[in-house]
């Protein structure tokens, strides 16, 4: 397989795991974000009211920019919000971490109806959240590599 045939299955594949990964995360939310809240209530140096907005808001925007992304509509708006969420729970996982916070980020829902997608990645702070957050986003990052340059390389 080619340089250029294999960056595009690769962004393929993590365009949809992303986007299903979003789509699945703001559908339990919607259901219960009682995890959600107390993880942004734990940040105290959010203001009140951002704090509202994000907890009312992430889940519908996790939703919408989920199922864009995995059938790639608006994909110039979408790639980069899809990029910015995963950078933010990239960097809200470190401060997590660093902070010393405990218990459950509300990632995959409520952490008592446990799914086998939150048991698999959890939402347990840590260095488990860092890493796999820190997968996510690289996987958000190769969105955005151009598969033409590739082209003269492929070597076929």
């Amino acid at each position: 397989m080619g340089k250029l045939k294999f960056l595009s299955v690769v962004k393929t594949v993590s365009r949809i795991v992303l986007g299903a990964m979003l789509l699945f995360a703001g559908y339990l939310k919607v259901q219960d974000n009682t995890a959600l809240f107390e993880s942004v209530a734990y940040i105290t140096w959010i203001p009140l009211f951002l704090k509202s907005f994000i907890i009312d808001s992430l889940p519908w925007v996790e939703i919408l920019v989920g199922g864009l992304l995995m059938f790639n509509i608006f994909e110039k708006v979408v790639k980069p919000a899809a990029f910015l969420i995963y950078f933010s729970f990239f960097i809200f996982a470190i401060y997590g971490l660093g902070t010393g916070m405990e218990g459950d980020c509300g990632c995959f829902g409520d952490p008592d109806d446990a799914t086998i997608i939150g048991a698999l990645l959890g939402s347990e702070f840590g260095w488990k959240m860092v890493i796999r957050n820190g997968i996510f986003l690289l996987m958000a990052a190769i969105l955005f590599v151009p598969s033409k340059n590739l082209a003269s390389d492929s070597g076929d």
